[in-house]
């Protein structure tokens, strides 16, 4: 069985001293649109159930590994997905995946059927598993690879139990794009003068030079994502021109409408072994089962003064120092994070990568009167992880900060709704750094 799993020192080597943006506006989990196709679905990537851990669908493109988050693949190309998951149990469970075609805001499932998108029947079972050993906490970890599909657009892969398509345990979102509109971008800072030092602000343009649009105003639907984190996206308004017979959209707008947070590099841990304490570790207890781990308390930095430093925009690695090329030695730890703050921040969530950027009550951080500091206990798999703190329904982050020199990766998705079509396509795609954006 083959394993497709980061070597976690070269990973360390090449983030070097990491963390960079919380997301660009909160979307709660609780108000997100269910389907009907499946009672309780959420269209998002969720764990339904608490045993479940380390969800991760890696991007190949042939047999090299791009990402481990950012979903976007091109139609007809020679990239793969893979879908790999930790299950904290003792018994081989029976689990089968199957994939729905979305519309273009993930609000319910496409008018099409399996058929016009799958070569195969639309049930696969999820054959490839394997236990861990030498850990204190055993889990089994299992492995997907996503067959291809055949058009566009967003799609959802849902994992269930038994055949039961009720008994949901993951869902996980994936993107399909065709290369039929050109994009040109550029990042600068906010045109709203109190926000200059704060927000990024993107203007882009879309060339429609390999497709005929005859509603380009309405039928083009453009999404920005800042650091491949789709809770934190925005639809961009109707274009301010057209240009060029209708094959020229020009995004440019002067009141804010396309700005986002520059928010801060992201804070980092290594808990990628128990033999010494890695970065941001204060405490290894080995003692316990699950060994548990007390991170270096936290701080404020809304009020400190922007300090650079490379980072992954919030990604994780998974990983053993002292056992890098074997996958299944990686233990589960109990990880306290703590935070000195004012109890009147209210709720404080923290989010990442490895927890799908939630605002859930898992990942909000409780506040101790006993410390004076606001404290949360997660398990998390052996390896290096990136976060930030994150206050809901703030412009800039009161925990972190916000500057507009802060790094940050942005991608642009570019939808079109035909109406004699009975999906929304994705035409056209293109990811790039704000830096070299500028």
């Amino acid at each position: 069985m083959k394993h497709y799993f980061y070597n976690l020192i070269t990973v360390l080597y090449i983030f070097g001293s990491l963390s960079a943006c919380v997301p660009v506006q909160s979307t709660n989990s609780t108000n997100t649109p269910r389907t009907n196709y499946y009672p309780d679905l959420s269209f998002e990537n969720k764990n339904y159930k608490e045993r479940i851990k380390t969800v991760q669908l890696v991007h190949f493109k042939g047999s090299q590994m791009v990402s481990t988050n950012n979903t976007v693949i091109e139609l007809g190309g020679n990239d793969r997905l893979l879908l790999t998951f930790d299950d904290i149990n003792d018994q081989q469970q029976q689990y089968s995946a199957k994939i729905i075609h979305c519309n273009k805001d993930w609000t319910s499932k496409s008018n099409i059927q399996s058929m016009d998108y799958l070569e195969e029947f639309n049930q696969f079972p999820i054959r490839e598993f394997e236990f861990s050993f030498d850990t204190k906490l055993g889990y089994i970890h299992y492995e997907w690879e996503v067959p291809r599909v055949k058009l566009s657009g967003n799609y959802l892969i849902v994992v269930f139990q038994d055949n039961d398509e009720e008994n949901i345990i993951l869902s996980e979102r994936f993107m399909v794009h065709e290369n039929k509109a050109g994009i040109n971008y550029k990042i600068s800072a906010s045109d709203v003068v109190s926000k200059r030092r704060t927000h990024q602000e993107l203007d882009f343009e879309v060339l429609l030079n390999n497709i005929n649009v005859i509603n380009a105003g309405t039928d083009i639907y453009p999404v920005i994502r800042q650091n491949n984190n789709w809770l934190y996206s925005k639809k961009a308004p109707e274009p301010l021109r057209i240009t060029d017979g209708n094959k020229r959209l020009v995004y440019e707008f002067y009141n804010g409408e396309l700005n986002f947070p520059g928010n801060n590099e992201f804070r980092f841990i290594d808990i990628s072994t128990v033999n010494f304490k890695g970065n941001g570790v204060a405490n290894i207890n080995k003692e316990t089962k699950p060994i548990s781990i007390t991170l270096r308390a936290d701080g404020v930095r809304a009020s400190e003064a922007y300090r650079e430093w490379e980072d992954r925009n919030g990604t994780f690695a998974i990983g053993n120092r002292e056992r890098p090329n074997t996958a299944l030695v990686s233990d589960y730890f109990i990880t306290e994070f703590k935070l000195n703050a004012s109890q009147d921040f209210g709720d404080i969530y923290i989010v990442g990568e490895f927890n799908n950027w939630q605002l859930e009550n898992v990942n909000r951080m409780k506040y101790n009167t006993n410390t004076g500091m606001y404290q949360n206990s997660l398990l998390l798999k052996q390896g290096y992880y990136e976060y930030n703190y994150y206050v809901e329904n703030k412009d800039i982050n009161a925990i972190d900060g916000s500057y507009f020199n802060t790094e940050n990766t942005y991608d642009i998705l570019i939808y079109y709704k035909n109406s004699q079509l009975r999906y929304d396509r994705l035409i056209g795609y293109t990811k790039f750094n704000s830096r070299a954006a500028q």
